[in-house]
């Protein structure tokens, strides 16, 4: 990526990148962490009646995999933006999901910079306030699908979109 480590110099058009792959583990520590114990995030048994609202009697999706929960695959931007720029304090993030990410999936989380703007206060020593589009993608085509690229947060064109937003963060200090 083009953001600059710690954030010195950060302008409009630069952006970061992090790929992952978050495995059945991941997402059952997750869930385990969270309290999440939706049956789309688990793999399927024969045997299991878990993917059925037994109390109204309807089946819930079946999906091919386990999917990724949305919000643990959002926080690759609060690890993009932590590890690069330490000390940033995140301040909001917007979120519309696309499209599910199975379980062994590889994907990657990215982050261009949309606005900049300079916050001079003595009380809280200044900085920067950070506006960021925010993507999850997946390198590849979904086999002709409309893959809802969009073109001023992404540019490598055969990109699949999953999740879509906007964060605000501040670099305390940052000029």
């Amino acid at each position: 990526g083009t953001i600059p480590s710690h954030g010195k110099g950060i302008r409009v058009g630069q952006f970061a990148e992090l790929p992952r792959t978050y495995s059945q583990n991941d997402v059952n520590t997750f869930g385990t962490l969270i309290g999440d114990f939706n049956p789309v995030h688990f793999p399927a048994s024969t045997n299991d009646n878990s993917r059925h609202n037994n109390d109204e009697k309807q089946q819930l999706p079946i999906y091919e995999k386990p999917i990724v929960h949305g919000i643990l695959l959002s926080s690759l931007f609060s690890t993009i933006f932590g590890t690069l720029i330490p000390g940033c304090i995140y301040r909001s993030q917007s979120l519309k999901f696309h499209r599910p990410v199975y379980v062994d999936e590889e994907v990657y989380g990215r982050v261009v910079v949309k606005r900049v703007r300079q916050i001079n206060s003595t009380r809280s020593g200044g900085g920067v306030l950070c506006t960021c589009a925010t993507t999850v993608n997946k390198l590849g085509n979904l086999g002709g699908e409309n893959n809802n690229t969009i073109s001023d947060t992404n540019d490598k064109e055969d990109d699949v979109l999953f999740i879509s937003g906007e964060a605000q963060v501040w670099l305390p200090g940052v000029t």
